[in-house]
């Protein structure tokens, strides 16, 4: 039997595309053992098992600020280290996989000092560090956008694109709107910040969802990240705007934690605000969802902005920058959107034009030569 590890872990940016990837390679494999490999302080704890995939994990923490911080960052590597030896003798797995963050690049290297061979995914136009550093030993990179190429071992590096899972590539819009409730002739606003939420867009939203109480056949579904949740409550509360926590709940307003239904909410949705990581670019792209993108301006390399300016061109968003972000211009912006509904098919088209579908199969691809090598 063939087993695999993907190594997918920190936030849902890696976590899906290494999803994406398992479900390709389970199709062109039936009876391959995927196991991922995680840690117990990222999120892949509480997603990777929903999708029915067995879990190893391994002490590993992201370096941050702050001297302690970092001490206890750097017991956790060569905790990691050893962790990863032992699962590696454990399973013996035919490939290693990584798609990024801090339990991705240790697992790496250590297979390939095994010599067992191994595949990086990355996802964004300036690779992450912990990618940078597996890549050394790596067997093969698949890049989402050329302009990471630089950054890699020349004859390593193959353009596959960011895979997405298949419940984003047809969806079935009638469907997902009556599973959110809406009527005809209702308009669907989503907003969120990615998986751990956007303190900016928030805080925007907070006017767009105050001006928007009047406009009964509007809904706003605002997914708020699960540490913010209870401070965006509290800014309605004193704004007196009325809404509830759940997707069909009485109110014009819906606040959720987070979701694993992105799906169902991106193909309901008429417009969509939020960040531009990788993965929400090509959830977008794939669900032909128009979009505000507010690229997070902290992100390594500026590679958010890089991002949506990719899907600005393509005729499928609107930029804003965070700089320039406040409450009214986004609802000028909205306003402006949902009343041209001829605009907003035309960016969806647009939207679902620039998607590249096939990433995951070009990513298997590049994983079975590898096995079969």
């Amino acid at each position: 039997m063939t087993t695999v590890f993907i190594a997918a872990g920190g936030t849902g940016g890696h976590i899906y595309p290494g999803l994406a990837i398992a479900s390709s390679l389970k199709k062109r494999l039936p009876d391959v053992k995927i196991i991922f490999i995680g840690s117990h302080v990222g999120m892949e704890k509480n997603i990777v098992p929903r999708y029915g995939y067995p879990m190893e994990f391994i002490h590993a923490s992201g370096f941050q600020r702050g001297f302690v911080k970092k001490v206890i960052a750097a017991k956790n590597l060569i905790k990691s280290a050893s962790d990863s030896r032992k699962l590696l003798n454990r399973y013996q797995p035919d490939l290693v996989i990584g798609t990024g963050g801090f339990t991705s690049g240790i697992i790496l290297r250590e297979a390939a000092k095994k010599k067992i061979p191994t595949l990086i995914h990355e996802q964004n136009a300036y690779p992450g560090k912990s990618n940078r550093w597996a890549a050394q030993k790596a067997d093969v990179v698949c890049l989402t956008f050329k302009e990471a190429a630089q950054y890699f071992p020349k004859d390593k590096t193959v353009l596959c694109g960011n895979p997405v899972r298949d419940a984003f590539k047809n969806i079935d819009r009638p469907l997902m709107r009556k599973k959110m409730g809406l009527k005809s002739g209702d308009q669907m606003i989503l907003a969120m910040g990615g998986s751990q939420g956007a303190a900016a867009i928030n805080q925007a939203m907070q006017t767009v969802m105050k001006d928007y109480e009047s406009r009964a056949r509007i809904q706003i579904y605002q997914i708020t990240g699960p540490k913010q949740i209870e401070k965006v409550c509290a800014m309605c509360d004193q704004n007196k705007i009325a809404y509830d926590k759940t997707y069909n709940g009485p109110t014009h307003c819906h606040l959720i934690a987070y979701s694993n239904e992105m799906e169902m909410l991106m193909g309901a949705a008429d417009i969509m605000i939020a960040r531009s990581g990788a993965s929400s670019i090509c959830e977008m792209a794939a669900s032909g969802t128009p979009s505000i993108l507010i690229p997070y301006p902290y992100a390594a390399g500026d590679h958010q902005r890089f991002n949506a300016k990719a899907m600005e061109n393509a005729g499928a968003a609107v930029v804003i920058d965070e700089e320039q972000l406040s409450g009214q211009k986004l609802e000028e912006n909205l306003n402006a959107l949902l009343e041209d509904p001829s605009k907003l098919q035309e960016m969806a088209q647009n939207a679902r034009d620039y998607a590249k579908i096939d990433a995951d199969e070009k990513i298997v691809d590049e994983a079975m030569a590898l096995i079969q090598h």
